[in-house]
């Protein structure tokens, strides 16, 4: 006698997609994630707003918006979908891009030298370089880019 098994796994790293109006119709472009949607949503809002409020010719403010949210919802389209939340992501490269100091996620600690040796690769890959034997010297911490600009304007500040 044969027996019918079932398995079911869950379905992970599919995006939700919307693909077609109320009508029927397909979406011009489409399909759209849903990060798409939504930026579409709020920086058409804005634009809008702005054509209506802004001192300068609202046609062109109009345009200018209408460009900035087609940059942005094509860009969008060009993040993969890995599962992780685009909200998790975008913070996580904005604190590599303001702080370059090393950030443990299993609770041991990480020194300042840590970061000398640490070179970020891509969003899955960070490479850790043995260490240089010569620890007794305190290195200086790596920049950030808000590092970098402030030590810049202090510098300019300072030449005048």
């Amino acid at each position: 006698m044969s027996e019918v098994i079932k398995v079911f796994t869950p379905v992970k790293r599919v995006p939700t997609m919307i693909g077609k109006a109320q009508n029927g119709q397909k979406l011009p472009f489409g399909p759209y994630t849903l990060p798409q949607v939504a930026a579409t949503a709020v920086l058409l809002t804005i634009t809008s707003v702005g054509a209506m409020t802004l001192p300068a010719n609202p046609a062109v403010t109009f345009i200018g918006g209408v460009l900035v949210t087609a940059l942005v919802v094509f860009a969008l389209g060009l993040v993969p979908y890995t599962g992780v939340r685009l909200s998790s992501r975008v913070w996580w490269v904005g604190r590599l891009l303001v702080s370059r100091k090393p950030v443990s996620a299993s609770g041991m600690p990480v020194g300042v030298e840590s970061g000398n040796r640490t070179w970020f690769v891509e969003e899955t890959v960070v490479v850790l370089l043995p260490d240089s034997g010569d620890i007794t010297a305190p290195a200086a911490a790596p920049l950030g880019v808000l590092d970098r600009i402030g030590g810049a304007l202090r510098a300019a500040g300072g030449a005048h």
